[in-house]
């Protein structure tokens, strides 16, 4: 929207509107009055007159409106849009009431409730005469909106023979999305068209850079060499929001080379009860080539509403195979033929085959960490781990994310670790604490907090940012 600095004083605009559903448009002096059958209908109906008058000027301008809440300073362009405006409500002319006393004159024009739209090339219609109303002023110096050069004939007769292109073509234009939240949204919906404000655009561009497309099969691996710093919570919920948000094959897989968590934080099978282990021993049974998707439904677990699968790492004591470095790249193998994006959440040892196989076959790096010194210092030493074995251009592009593990904060610390892994990595994420993960249970995504589920899915977006 235009600055202030870039609108004129003139015309000088109030409206006012009452619950009752009447009001007035006042334009340097000259008022109109409106009457409709409540409070939404008469901010629709000055509406259309203030678009009249910015039309004429063939540019926005500012309006000072009175109502129920209070007076606001809005900015009006000639195609409807409404922004807050800058200034002090107090710069713009006194509205002037609707009279009310027996025998008043009436100047009750017919109400207006759609912006009026001129085609190209032809002169807009007349607008209805008030009764007894005192016209709109129309601008000192306001040149002529140009005509349309005539279109060549498009029928059979004229020049040419309409084409697909035309009828598509002569859809009417998409109109810009308006704000659903917060004060812009209501305004909305008593018939405005603002555009949403900071907050709200930004949400929109996380939600639209999860869901771009990208090429081939994807990889995340999400790192830290220590227990305790959030891998599992940051694998389930990156897995969680890109199924909400994006859909698509996506699966988390729990490749701790001994007993990883993630089958505890997860929905667990109705069916069975399988592991990384028990697919393993079925692909070296059958082979790679002979496994479908559909042979996959007996290891993995779905995730219901996430929208996404879990293949959980063995759990039992008993256990005592484990997946080395070769095993890893037979079960990566075999999952990427049947996944689009596979979330790989690693154990703590950085010397394990297994951990340098994820960071080997990744695309992007997450690496987690809390809110805590010696998570911190142990964050800052994988990295010059990472340097140290080749990986100085996956750190580059990686994302970190801070947790918070207790609504305990650490200000000094966080701006630390925000100033030396911001050096480091592409992104680092602040993620709020959230009772809903505290007792280390299954992961319930809809009782996380607003807060909670809005920094998730920046965590979500910047590590989509990286996938190319």
């Amino acid at each position: 929207m235009t600055d202030r600095e870039e609108i004129p004083d003139r015309p000088r605009i109030s409206v006012v509107t009452n619950d009752d559903g009447t009001g007035t448009v006042t334009v340097d002096g000259a008022t109109r009055a409106v009457k409709a059958r409540d409070a939404a209908g008469a901010r629709k109906a000055v509406l259309a007159l203030v678009v009249e008058v910015a039309q004429e000027y063939a540019r926005p301008v500012r309006v000072a409106a009175s109502g129920s809440d209070g007076v606001r300073m809005l900015v009006v362009a000639p195609d409807g849009s409404v922004e807050e405006g800058v200034g002090s409500p107090a710069e713009a002319p006194a509205p002037v009431a609707v009279p009310e006393a027996p025998g008043a004159p009436t100047i009750l024009p017919d109400i207006v409730t759609s912006v009026p739209k001129s085609a190209p090339g032809a002169d807009p219609e007349p607008a209805a005469p008030a009764q007894a109303a005192a016209p709109l002023p129309a601008p000192a110096a306001a040149a002529p909106a140009p005509r349309a050069e005539a279109e060549p004939s498009l029928t059979r007769r004229g020049a040419r023979l309409l084409t697909a292109r035309d009828f598509a073509e002569s859809a009417k234009p998409v109109l810009p999305v308006t704000a659903t939240e917060g004060f812009r949204g209501g305004m909305n919906r008593l018939g405005f068209r603002m555009k949403p404000g900071k907050a709200e655009q930004a949400k929109r561009d996380r939600r639209e850079t999860v869901q771009r497309a990208f090429s081939g099969r994807k990889t995340i691996a999400v790192i830290g060499e220590k227990g305790g710093v959030g891998k599992t919570t940051t694998t389930y919920l990156l897995g969680a929001t890109l199924g909400r948000v994006r859909g698509g094959s996506v699966l988390a897989w729990d490749n701790n080379e001994f007993k990883g968590t993630l089958g505890i934080r997860s929905l667990p099978s109705p069916d069975h009860d399988h592991t990384a282990i028990d697919l393993l021993g079925h692909v070296q049974s059958v082979g790679t080539g002979e496994l479908s998707s559909a042979d996959l439904i007996d290891f993995v677990r779905a995730q219901g509403e996430n929208k996404f699968d879990v293949l959980a790492s063995q759990s039992l004591d008993g256990d005592s195979d484990v997946i080395d470095e070769e095993a890893f790249g037979l079960l990566h193998e075999t999952l990427s033929r049947s996944y689009r994006v596979i979330i790989v959440d690693t154990g703590n040892n950085s010397k394990a085959g297994t951990w340098q196989s994820a960071v080997a076959e990744a695309d992007v790096l997450v690496l987690t960490t809390i809110v805590k010194e010696d998570s911190a210092r142990t964050l800052a030493s994988m990295a010059d781990t990472l340097v140290a074995h080749g990986h100085e251009a996956k750190l580059r592009n990686a994302v970190t994310v801070m947790s918070h593990p207790s609504p305990t904060s650490y200000p000094d610390l966080e701006r630390r670790l925000t100033t030396h892994m911001g050096q480091l990595t592409r992104q680092v994420v602040s993620v709020p604490f959230d009772p809903a993960l505290d007792r280390g249970d299954v992961i319930d995504y809809d009782a996380l907090s607003d807060e909670s589920r809005e920094a998730w899915l920046e965590v979500t977006a910047a590590v989509a940012a990286g996938l190319r």
